[in-house]
């Protein structure tokens, strides 16, 4: 309080005017009167806030030791705040637009998690955002297999054991572009933080000994350094050329001639993968070492082992290339990539770990180029896929019947149906009788969207059959004028007939015994199926008890794609194949009507003629025996 009763001094300058007036005769409208009288009432009215201030406070205090509610300093202004005015009532001034400042905030708001905000709140349509998406799935694919080729080139079998003996102790790779973004964030962090300790040691060393003190900066150039050594010496004079032309330490190595030492070895090592393993891309130890016992006797022979598995992940990689661009429907790009899995994995194994060869297959079919995909079938004749030989008996089937092309027939075509049938016997009801086999399947969708079921297997049946999509599988025969009836033809004359082999090669000609093994061959799937569950169930327990307390085993297994029940699927097959038991479809005599070409009238009249014969014989030893004698014997040869 004594402060506040001691006068305010006037410190404000003077105008330029009050500086001037000796030069004029008018002192003009500031004169150091009316400035003193002005600094004389605002130093008042600062005195009176204080007062009033220090006397709101003592009130406050006394409410407070009282327990009274406390009341806000605005109560004791002189004025009350002005109530504010409406927009059109306010001057042109003080008008503002709206803010929108905070728009995207309030729009992203409504964004659903795990999406892009630009991507939500962007104007494009639903292709257009699929079409990004694919481009950028595209890209990275195709990084990952130009670095991944690269290597394959370079193969460098002491570079690579080093990688594997880091990655085995769990270290990271450094070239890798992951363990690089991972580095940069890091650096980025400890950057931040380096900055932050160092202003805040200005900032203590500024308000210990002043913004303007030199303290600090001493105390920096009075650090010791490292005396520099001779590598940094400069020398002069006649030294200078000796030391350029002579090395005078013995332990002194070149780093240029060590570098060009490494290179000449690394060349020496390097072995190109793409060419060495062209062909074996997919096999492992075990089949390499048994296509090295097979040339054992000459060491020419002896291949170079296949670097697993890397080879198998490049053929990957490949293959969702293929795939991508098949999406975005660049047809010459996806042709690229299948044709350079072929190659690498080879024609000449019966089984492909890939679907390359079906994609392949399905896209020259879907875009009409059946001389392509004749080359191709020609090409992987061991290929027992069902993807692969129907599709062959679906072309010979179109030269023959539709397009009248010189070199096919009714015999070429029905040899390709019978090998596919051979391949895959349940594809070949799934086409004879489509209506009834949609009416037992339910939950295919998953089957037609995985892509890579086994091989003759009844999933697989079940992938092309239920696949309505015209570009593939049953779509396909479906939208071709009288396929799905001529395969049912062909299998109500084997099942009718009383001829097991005939004149023919039993290996080109389809017998009853390769349809009816449908049963057998699905009992052994499902026995298969159900020792495989057991063991892995088993296997299951046997890690629950061991690793209970491991959480990242539990969530290992529960990240495992669970793979579909064949059993379940079998009996929808068995199923389906009862109703036609029963509808008594297997019984009926086969058609000729899909027989359209007047060329092929005459053919179609001996098919007929044939039946004809086939169903006279019948009625004829069934009159036989009704005329004979009416005894056991008869009934019994009857039955």
């Amino acid at each position: 309080p004594h402060l506040l009763n001691q006068p305010i001094e006037s410190t404000m300058a003077k105008t330029k005017s009050n500086r001037n007036k000796h030069r004029r005769r008018d002192a003009g409208n500031w004169s150091n009167a009316d400035h003193e009288n002005r600094m004389a009432t605002r130093i008042a009215s600062i005195q009176k806030k204080r007062d009033r201030k220090q006397r709101a406070l003592l009130e406050q205090e006394e409410q407070q030791n009282d327990g009274l509610q406390q009341q806000p300093l605005e109560q004791y202004d002189d004025k009350p705040p002005a109530a504010k005015k409406l927009k059109h009532e306010q001057p042109l001034h003080q008008k503002r637009n709206k803010n929108y400042r905070n728009k995207h905030a309030r729009l992203a708001q409504h964004v659903p998690e795990n999406t892009y905000k630009h991507t939500h709140l962007a104007h494009d349509g639903y292709e257009q955002i699929e079409s990004s998406k694919l481009r950028l799935a595209t890209s990275q694919i195709q990084r990952q297999v130009t670095a991944l080729k690269e290597r394959l080139e370079e193969w460098d079998p002491v570079e690579e054991a080093k990688l594997a003996k880091a990655e085995a102790e769990g270290l990271v790779d450094e070239t890798s572009m992951e363990h690089k973004l991972k580095l940069h964030a890091e650096h980025r962090k400890e950057d931040a933080m380096a900055r932050a300790k160092a202003q805040s040691e200005v900032v203590l060393l500024h308000a210990k000994h002043g913004v303007n003190s030199s303290f600090h900066r001493r105390k920096h150039n009075l650090k010791k350094h490292a005396r520099p050594g001779p590598e940094t010496w400069k020398l002069k004079g006649a030294a200078r050329p000796a030391w350029e032309v002579y090395d005078f330490d013995t332990r002194y190595q070149d780093p240029h001639m060590k570098a060009h030492e490494d290179a000449n070895a690394r060349a020496r090592r390097v072995k190109n993968i793409m060419r060495l393993c062209k062909g074996r891309f997919a096999l492992d130890d075990d089949e390499m070492d048994e296509t090295n016992n097979s040339n054992e006797g000459d060491n020419s022979k002896k291949l170079f082992p296949t670097p697993q598995p890397l080879c198998r992940r490049y053929l990957s990689l490949l293959t969702q290339l293929g795939s991508l661009q098949l999406e975005r429907k660049n047809y010459s790009s996806a042709r690229k990539a299948f044709l350079e899995v072929l190659e690498l994995e080879g024609t000449d194994w019966p089984y492909s770990i890939t679907n390359a060869r079906n994609q392949l297959m399905n896209m020259y079919m879907s875009t009409n180029r059946p001389a392509s995909a004749r080359k191709l079938w020609e090409r992987l004749d061991n290929d027992g896929s069902a993807w692969i030989r129907y599709s062959a008996a679906l072309i010979e089937f179109v030269s023959w019947n539709l397009l009248q092309e010189e070199g096919s027939t009714a015999e070429s075509a029905e040899r390709l149906l019978a090998k596919a049938i051979r391949g895959n016997v349940y594809v070949a009801f799934f086409l004879g009788w489509p209506q009834m086999f949609e009416k037992a399947m339910e939950y295919t969708e998953e089957l037609v969207e995985r892509g890579d079921s086994p091989s003759g297997s009844i999933l697989e049946a079940i992938e092309y059959g239920c696949s309505v999509n015209e570009d593939k599988g049953l779509g396909m025969w479906a939208g071709t004028d009288g396929s799905l009836e001529w395969v049912r033809s062909v299998i109500l004359k084997v099942l009718n007939s009383d001829d097991e082999n005939g004149d023919a090669n039993p290996e080109d000609k389809l017998v009853k015994a390769d349809l009816m093994i449908w049963e057998r061959k699905l009992a052994t799937e499902e026995e298969d199926y159900e020792r495989e569950r057991n063991e892995k169930e088993q296997m299951k327990a046997y890690e629950e008890t061991n690793q209970s307390d491991n959480e990242e085993s539990s969530h290992r297994e529960e990240d495992d794609e669970e793979e579909p029940d064949s059993l379940m699927y079998a009996g929808m097959f068995r199923t389906a194949m009862d109703w036609l038991q029963d509808a008594g479809e297997f019984l009926q005599a086969p058609t000729y009507d899909f027989i359209s070409s007047e060329d092929n009238a005459d053919e179609k009249d001996e098919a007929k003629d044939m039946t004809a014969n086939q169903t006279g014989n019948e009625h004829g030893l069934d009159g036989s025996d009704k005329s004979g004698s009416g005894t056991d014997d008869s009934s019994e040869s009857e039955e």
